[in-house]
């Protein structure tokens, strides 16, 4: 119906505007035909609009863009629904990941724990094996001195003295404790007392005391090395193992450089392995009081005594001279006391008043 009027007024529309053109020409009165083509072209023009709105196409299409958009708003429903699963798995995922964590955060607390515990055995295990890596295994049972200790070495108790080293003396009976002894023994309890050291013997195996002549080590250093770099003794006491002199000398260069230990007393050490420590304890003044001299009676005057004949002078004992100890026990095969001829103080390595002994 409405496209009906439409037509008509599209029509009217194209009558007028010919008319009103003819009347233009003829010079008539042509405004009203133009104002009725006008307003027979609004009539078509809402028609057609109108008409237009209407339309079951459009109305349809319409009905497919709800359509649309309302498959599109479910699909993005479902996205969402899909993606919240998806969180919420990653989120399982999450929790059971830090929970295997703080399970192996447990495990590996507990595996220190145990490797903690086991780092003390693992730790003697290793010195154990520094210390049998030089000379034989053994353990330190008492400190004698500082040169001096008993050790258990292959199930025996064993009295070790200790080479090219020279300590000051402080259990000999016959001499004072001599400075910087005391020192030293203290510092061989610190090291060595109940520690597993290596035992390395000389090329003489024993003294004539029986003692057994070695090195002693601490780890991969010579416990001789220490004792000497802090000054509390000097190279001596050699027995044909001059192996390590060298080395032994540098390590006594330390102290003797620094002036320390047993070198700060001028005159006390020396570098020659002939010599001992020369220390003469300082006596001490006594205050005498003397006594109130009471008048004393002189005796009667005695005839003087005959004169007795002096007693002849004892002869004079012959020295006898060797160039060294090779040449002396040419003679006396097993060297000679300090009291006999042939003795002299150079050929006494260990300064016992007994030279040139085997």
């Amino acid at each position: 119906m409405l496209m009906f009027f439409g037509i008509i007024g599209f029509l009217l529309f194209i009558v007028f505007l010919v008319k009103g053109f003819i009347s233009i020409f003829r010079k008539k009165n042509f405004k009203r035909d133009f104002m009725i083509a006008l307003a027979s072209f609004i009539l078509f023009a809402a028609m057609a609009t109108i008409d237009g709105s209407n339309d079951p196409k459009e109305v349809a299409t319409d009905k497919e863009k709800v359509a649309t958009k309302e498959v599109k708003e479910d699909s993005k429903a479902e996205k969402k629904e899909d993606s919240k699963e998806e969180e919420k798995q990653a989120d399982k995922e999450k929790e059971q990941q830090a929970t295997k964590e703080e399970d192996s955060k447990e495990v590996s607390t507990n595996d220190s724990k145990e490797s903690s515990t086991d780092e003390p055995k693992n730790a003697a295990k290793k010195a154990d094996v520094k210390a049998s890596s030089h000379g034989e295994q053994a353990t330190v049972t008492r400190v004698v001195d500082g040169d001096t200790i008993h050790v258990s070495l292959k199930g025996k108790d064993e009295t070790i003295r200790m080479l090219l080293l020279d300590t000051p003396e402080t259990v000999d009976p016959n001499k004072p404790v001599e400075p910087f002894g005391k020192d030293a023994s203290n510092f061989a309890k610190q090291t060595l007392s109940g520690k597993t050291v290596g035992i390395q013997v000389g090329s003489e195996p024993r003294d004539k005391y029986g003692r057994l002549l070695a090195y002693v080590w601490v780890g991969n250093k010579t416990y001789q090395e220490m004792v000497l770099e802090k000054g509390l003794g000097r190279t001596a006491y050699l027995y044909n193992d001059t192996s390590m002199l060298d080395q032994f000398h540098k390590a006594q260069d330390i102290a003797k450089n620094q002036g320390i230990g047993v070198w700060s007393i001028p005159g006390y050490a020396h570098v020659d392995h002939n010599h001992g420590y020369h220390y003469q304890e300082e006596k001490k003044e006594e205050t005498v009081q003397t006594p109130v001299q009471k008048p004393v009676q002189k005796p009667a005057p005695q005839p003087a005594p005959a004169p007795q004949p002096q007693p002849e002078p004892e002869p004079a004992p012959t020295t006898e001279f060797f160039q060294n100890c090779t040449d002396m026990r040419t003679v006396y095969p097993n060297g000679v006391p300090s009291s006999h001829p042939a003795y002299q103080a150079k050929m006494d390595r260990d300064k016992d008043n007994f030279a040139c002994e085997r």
